[in-house]
């Protein structure tokens, strides 16, 4: 049996003894899990997918782990006096440094896996949707991106251990190296230019892992890893020929060996800056974890037809360049499995392509942007502004779909939320999906002398009005709801309620017989403990009906009741609790011949869920059912499928069930985990 083998199942068999090693592991799954879950509240609703987070989860806890399963590999030896017998033998110290550091990486590669299982099975049983076609072979990039760290955290671990006799001093020095200074140094960096932080991943190693698990291998990034892997190995093996030369008192053999560890650390240096200057990152497919489009977005690329360019007017080396361009990719493929549009893709560099950027310039494109061109039509969308599946195809619906153009009219005076208030408490966001959509945002003051509704207007929205409508007020929006002539037809309101602020509307909405209430709501779900999870979708309605299995999140909402039961046709819209939160009434009926039409309302018991604060986290479908009430109440078709993008990371947990998902995976598996290490430690001394 060759030395590194025995080394090997020595190293093993001794850690698996010790209580040590099971404490080490547990700790490394809680704070694993703890990190998952937070990661996964502070994704929720971004286009971050699950293997690349699950990575960076387990990213930052696997240097402890490493430092505490590799402390005693040498120290134990030296202190103990066992390296003098080691190294009377023949046998070359490199397979002995070998042996030891491939038992640590197979220990935290086994720990790595389990870590893997065990937040997939709570994942399966408290968040299915998230591994909705995530196949297993999709967490492999993940775990090669965390093995291929942890060769290097135990190289480093059993380097550090061989300079130690005490194992303690040497887990606190690997810890030094491997988390403490690097975390420190960029944190320092950050403080000093905090213009530098990227969006997700900011710690390097955090982004190699991330960088890894999402398919974009680069090459500078594994040669890095090995280098340095092999630099730590050699360390380790120079350090302990050198006690042999100690031994023997060789000072010539001494200075050979610290001139070799010289000349290596600089070879490893230049390895690294060439590896970086011959960059080549390769964009790997991740199956079972690539774009899936949403219904709506399927359905509009298959009506449409013709052709469309879109460019990535950007730089090259900009940081979201490759995500951009991955995106278009898919969304092109996608269009030419519908067999509709045909979509053409371009990029242009402002730098070095000068002149198709100045064209685009010309035509009023602006740079960091993609810029949609059909029929000479040109339309610009910033990536600022956002350039996903959402906005992407709102502007092709815009380029592809005859519509009419017709403006939405938001009242003014009372405290409501203004569509100019790019705030949080504006709804600037939901003004612009809107724009899109092609609807105008106009400004409605009913207490001005001129305050009547204009014929361009194709419904008017109050917005969580804070104070009363004055008489002349409501009588010029009773006026423009009751239609020509007073039968109640033709008139369309929006009006969005909130709980400590509708007594306003009460009158307003009786004689429609709605009647707000602030109710209190038992048994429902919730993310924060004051808002409301809402996933009843009343399938008979077209404003509610395409919602099945979304969820909309209101906060404190004001629930409805219906008033008769002769009058308007009563239609709940979301409900909750038994509640109803959300509702539409129609009066009268469309007379194409005669220009009528019926008037139609809906109230939502919320005016938060749709101002900008809310709109930030796309894991809701909030936007959509907004957009779908103005679609519903302007006479355009309302849309039959969800427009929601299903390559969101949407959890759909409340907060019970992250709790029970923490307490779960962070507290209970790991003690299990523990115990079952323990007793297993204890029989295996026992005999």
């Amino acid at each position: 049996m060759s030395p590194v083998r025995v080394t090997f199942r020595r190293t093993v068999g001794m850690a698996r003894g010790l209580y040590t090693t099971a404490l080490a592991l547990a700790g490394f799954l809680a704070a694993a899990a703890a990190l998952l879950a937070f990661n996964l509240d502070a994704a929720e609703g971004s286009r971050v997918r699950l293997v690349p987070l699950w990575t960076v989860s387990v990213s930052p806890v696997l240097p402890l782990l490493s430092a505490l399963l590799g402390m005693d590999v040498w120290s134990d030896e030296r202190k103990t006096g066992r390296v003098e017998l080691l190294l009377t033998a023949p046998v070359r110290e490199r397979d002995l440094v070998l042996g030891k550091f491939l038992g640590v990486w197979a220990m935290s590669s086994g720990a790595v896996i389990l870590a893997h299982l065990l937040s997939s099975a709570v994942l399966r049983l408290y968040a299915p949707t998230l591994l909705e076609g995530v196949s297993v072979f999709s967490f492999l990039p993940g775990v090669f991106a965390l093995m291929l760290q942890g060769a290097l955290w135990s190289a480093v671990a059993v380097a550090a251990s061989a300079c130690f006799r005490n194992a303690a001093a040497s887990a606190c020095a690997t810890i030094a190296v491997l988390v403490a200074v690097p975390r420190a140094l960029w944190c320092a960096l950050m403080a000093w230019a905090p213009q530098g932080r990227p969006s997700f991943g900011e710690m390097p190693l955090d982004a190699h892992a991330f960088d890894l698990a999402a398919g974009a291998v680069s090459t500078a990034v594994l040669v890095t890893y090995a280098v340095l892997t092999v630099g730590a190995l050699l360390f380790a093996s120079k350090t302990i020929a050198a006690l042999r030369c100690e031994s023997r008192g060789a000072s010539g053999l001494r200075f050979s060996t610290r001139f070799a560890l010289v000349l290596s650390a600089l070879l490893a240096v230049q390895l690294i800056a060439l590896a970086y200057r011959l960059d080549v990152t390769l964009d790997v497919p991740i199956g079972g974890d690539g774009f899936r489009f949403s219904p709506r977005t399927r359905t509009v690329l298959a009506s449409s037809q013709g052709s469309l360019t879109i460019t990535a007017f950007m730089d090259r080396k900009d940081a979201r360049f490759r995500e951009v361009g991955h995106f278009l990719r898919a969304l092109a493929a996608e269009a030419e499995a519908q067999c509709g549009l045909r979509i053409d893709l371009q990029h242009v560099d402002p730098t070095l392509d000068l002149g198709a950027a100045s064209r685009l310039i010309g035509a009023g494109a602006e740079k960091d942007s993609l810029v949609f061109e059909r029929d000479g039509r040109i339309e610009c969308l910033r990536l600022a502004d956002g350039y996903g599946e959402r906005n992407c195809i709102s502007l092709i619906e815009r380029m592809t779909v005859p519509f009419q153009r017709s403006n939405v009219y938001w009242t003014t005076g009372h405290g409501e939320a203004s569509f100019s208030d790019v705030g949080n408490e504006g709804v600037s966001r939901i003004a612009r999906e809107l724009e899109w959509s092609g609807y105008g945002n106009r400004t409605l003051d009913l207490a001005d002398e001129s305050g009547t509704v204009s014929n361009d207007c194709a419904l008017v929205v109050i917005a969580g009005a804070r104070n009363d409508f004055s008489e002349v007020e409501m009588n010029r929006l009773n006026a423009y709801l009751n239609g020509p002539g007073g039968k109640g037809m033709g008139g369309r309101l929006l009006v969005l309620l909130d709980s400590d602020q509708f007594t306003g509307m009460q009158s307003l909405l009786a004689k429609w017989e709605i009647r707000p209430m602030a109710k209190a709501l038992a048994g429902v779900a919730t993310q924060t403990g004051t808002d409301v999870i809402v996933r009843d979708f009343s399938a008979d309605h077209a404003v509610s009906a395409p919602f099945a299995g979304q969820q909309v999140i209101l906060e404190r909402p004001v629930v409805f009741e219906r008033l008769g039961g002769n009058g308007p046709r009563f239609s709940p819209l979301l409900g909750a609790g038994g509640a109803c939160l959300a509702a539409a009434v129609e009066s009268g009926e469309e007379v194409k011949d005669l220009a009528f039409r019926p008037t139609r309302i809906i109230a939502v018991g919320d005016s938060g869920f749709v101002r900008n604060w809310s709109l930030a986290n796309d894991g809701n479908a909030n936007r959509d059912f907004f957009l779908n009430c103005v679609k519903y109440l302007s006479g355009r078709d309302a849309l039959t499928q969800s427009g929601a993008e299903t390559d969101l990371l949407v959890s759909k947990m409340d907060r019970s069930d992250r709790a029970r998902f923490v307490v779960v995976s962070a507290i209970a598996l790991p003690f299990f985990v523990f115990v079952v290490m323990a007793l297993a430690i204890r029989r295996r001394r026992s005999r």
